[in-house]
C-alpha cells in the first residue's frame, strides 16, 4: 500500500493529512484489540508523524513507533506512554535530533493518547540516502505496542511512504 507525503508549507497541519488506521492481528482477542491511527506528513524542514490509540489507561510500557528504511538502513522513532522518546539509527540511539510530545484528549471516537515525532527532513534523507529535494520511497510501519500490536501493516509486510 502506499501513502503519499506532500509537502505542505508552514507549521505542520495536521488537519490536512490523510488517516491511517492501525489494525490488530486477527489472532489477537477481539477483547485485547487496541483501535489506533496514524498521519505522516513533512514540512521542507520537517518530517513528522502522529500516532494515538483510543484507550483510556494506557499500560506505562504502552508505545508509539514509526519505522522508515530505504537504502540499507532504518529510523525508527517512539515514544511510551510513560513519556520515554528515542530515536533509532540502525539500530543505534541518536541523541539531539529527535523532537516529541505527547498527545492526549476525546473526540467522537473516544478517550486517546499518543505521541507526535518529528526529525529535521534533510536528517532523515542524509540518514535514509536519498535526495531531499527530489521524490523518494521509503518502507516502513506506523505501530501502537504493548500490550497488543496494532499497525498499518501486519505480518511484517510494510508500507511505502510516496514523499514528493
Amino acid at each position: 500500500m502506499d501513502y503519499p507525503i506532500s509537502v505542505m508549507q508552514g507549521e505542520p497541519c495536521f488537519d490536512s493529512l490523510g488517516v491511517i488506521k492501525l489494525r490488530c492481528e486477527p489472532s489477537v482477542p477481539v477483547n485485547d484489540r487496541i483501535f489506533a491511527q496514524a498521519q505522516a506528513g513533512r514540512t521542507p524542514e520537517l518530517f513528522f508523524t502522529r500516532i494515538w490509540s483510543f484507550e483510556t489507561a494506557p499500560a506505562p510500557e504502552a508505545a508509539v513507533k514509526a519505522v522508515f528504511s530505504r537504502a540499507g538502513h532504518t529510523v525508527e522513532l517512539a515514544a511510551s506512554a510513560a513519556g520515554e522518546a528515542s530515536l533509532l539509527l540502525d539500530g543505534a540511539p541518536r541523541e539531539g535530533v529527535l523532537t516529541a510530545y505527547q498527545i492526549s484528549g476525546e473526540d467522537l471516537q473516544g478517550e486517546y493518547w499518543g505521541a507526535v515525532l518529528m526529525v529535521p527532513y534533510r536528517w532523515l534523507a542524509a540518514s535514509l540516502d536519498f535526495d531531499p529535494d527530489a521524490p523518494a520511497v521509503l518502507e516502513g510501519n506506523l505501530l501502537r505496542e504493548r500490550p497488543a500490536l496494532s499497525g498499518a501493516a501486519l505480518n511484517g509486510e510494510t508500507l511505502r511512504f510516496v514523499l514528493r
